[in-house]
């Protein structure tokens, strides 16, 4: 079993509470008069990439989540050094018996599938921890357009009813995310979007396409799918 303190990794959240909020909005009624061009390029329907001329209070809410998640991996590997290790190990006796010996062997495939199945809960947690920054972050952004729209238009230099639908600078959690397993191959988690595990030669590797298959075909023990 996982004990709930190994993986509940503490880091700094970024909560859209009361005065988080207000000092959100204080920053963008602050920041209003210097993106004057902004605004009018959004209230005209510009597409212009919401990356281009962010402001540096969410530019620095992006570096404060990218310090978040990196923090939540690199503890919930530390957390987990051990089960690793253990993976690395029981991965090598599956590999030699499915593909070297080619004689099944369910009991050490459900040992590695036990210890699979404990990993991607421990990384789902800390991959729903991430999130929670976003989310956290991606409220406070928010806040702060809602204040530099209000004082523009009170100020009357926003050029038009202020566009719904849009967040500049809003933070999504790239696609290494989404790919669980990529924790347990050499650092894959932090790989580029185009890495799989498909490629990797190790018994890893090798070994999750056999429990991944056996799951398929009904022959390992449930929690064997990947996340």
């Amino acid at each position: 079993m996982i004990s709930r303190g190994r993986i509940n990794v503490r880091v700094r959240r970024l909560k859209a509470g009361r005065l988080s909020s207000a000092g959100a909005r204080f920053h963008g009624r602050r920041d209003a008069a210097r993106l004057r061009e902004f605004l009018a390029d959004a209230a005209a329907g510009g597409t212009a990439a919401d990356d281009d001329g962010l402001p540096p209070y969410v530019l620095g809410l992006h570096a404060q989540v990218r310090r978040g998640t990196a923090r939540l991996r690199s503890r919930t590997f530390a957390a987990h050094r051990a089960l690793h290790i253990r993976i690395q190990a029981e991965s090598v006796r599956v590999v030699t018996q499915y593909t070297v010996r080619g004689k099944p062997a369910p009991a050490a495939l459900a040992r590695f599938g036990r210890m699979v199945g404990e990993w991607r809960s421990a990384a789902s947690v800390c991959r729903q921890q991430a999130q929670q920054l976003a989310d956290g972050a991606n409220q406070l952004i928010a806040c702060y357009w809602d204040g530099v729209w209000t004082r523009a238009q009170l100020d009357d230099e926003a050029g038009g009813p202020r566009p719904l639908g849009r967040l500049p600078g809003r933070i999504t959690l790239d696609d290494t995310w989404n790919r669980l397993d990529d924790g347990l191959l050499s650092d894959r988690w932090y790989g580029p979007k185009g890495a799989g595990h498909d490629a990797d030669p190790s018994a890893v590797a090798q070994a999750l396409r056999i429990l991944d298959h056996q799951s398929a075909r009904g022959d390992a023990p449930s929690g064997a799918r990947r996340g």
